[in-house]
């Protein structure tokens, strides 16, 4: 197996994980306050986050992928 496809594959295991877990997530019940509460995150980082999160459903991984390397350039 080339380099190339070792790293083809590596992709397409990693968009199949991120898969499960997005569905696995969609299906959990919600969560009561007493449940474990979210990390708190600062305004910019919390939007960004949102940002790419949104990018990654509507558009896919690499679309949301893509934002993250043009906010760091």
């Amino acid at each position: 197996m080339t380099a190339a496809e070792r790293l083809a594959d590596r992709i397409a295991k990693n968009r199949e994980i991120d898969r499960r877990v997005s569905e696995k997530i969609a299906n959990e019940p919600a969560r009561t306050s007493s449940a474990r509460k979210p990390a708190v995150r600062s305004a910019t980082a919390r939007t960004a986050f949102d940002k790419f999160q949104e990018i990654k459903r509507a558009e896919g991984i690499d679309a949301a992928a893509d934002y993250v390397r043009a906010r760091k350039a």
